[in-house]
């Protein structure tokens, strides 16, 4: 679908909006995805953001999985 307006983004999908203003870009193992944080120390991967079909295909980084980035930053 596409919309030809000048009517801001938010207004005409003030959900979409909300829920996308939680979620924080990052490269996790090498794989492009947009998490949310739990607190403490782990996120939520909501969605994974790449062109290449094995990405989608890798049991560790799917949608809802809780991942501890900070463990991964100390090796």
């Amino acid at each position: 679908m596409t919309l030809y307006t000048i009517v801001p983004e938010e207004i005409i999908f003030p959900h979409h909006h909300e829920k996308t203003a939680n979620l924080i870009e990052m490269i996790y193992n090498g794989v492009h995805v947009m998490v949310e944080h739990d607190g403490g120390r782990t996120f939520r991967i909501d969605r994974i953001v790449s062109t290449d079909p094995e990405d989608y295909m890798n049991v560790h980084i799917q949608p809802g999985a809780v991942i501890n980035v900070f463990e991964h930053m100390n090796h």
